[in-house]
């Protein structure tokens, strides 16, 4: 006959076997943290696919806002500068005509200091006794 000794676990069948069980608290504070972490973790997910959509709306409103100032700055700053284009050619077409013009006085200053000079040297000669 047999006694009832400890259980040889590598012979004996599954029903035999000893049970080790988790303590009820323990079992307990699982299924806490487990329904805690899926709604978080949902919560979570949800709310960053959310915000990602949002930001790629947000991201695209924001580019087409950009280029439509963009443009409008051109078209605003383009009439602009071409109609100063049109003022500094012109400006500039005035200062070359006033060089010019003071390179003739100029010219004629100095045909006049020459005739003076040579008015001069006639009226000392006329003066010699």
């Amino acid at each position: 006959m047999r006694s009832k000794s400890p259980i040889d676990s590598d012979g004996a069948s599954l029903e035999e076997q000893p049970r080790m069980r988790v303590p009820h608290q323990w079992r307990r504070l699982f299924e806490t943290v487990g329904v805690v972490g899926s709604l978080f973790l949902g919560g979570f997910g949800s709310g960053y696919f959310w915000a990602t959509r949002n930001a790629e709306v947000q991201m695209t409103r924001q580019r087409d806002d950009h280029l439509a100032e963009i443009d409008r700055l051109r078209e605003a700053f383009g009439d602009r500068l071409t109609s100063l284009a049109g003022r500094v050619n012109q400006a500039a077409g005035t200062a070359a005509s006033a060089a010019q013009t003071a390179g003739e006085a100029a010219s004629t200053a100095q045909s006049a200091a020459q005739t003076a000079n040579q008015a001069a040297r006639t009226a000392k000669e006329f003066k010699k006794p």
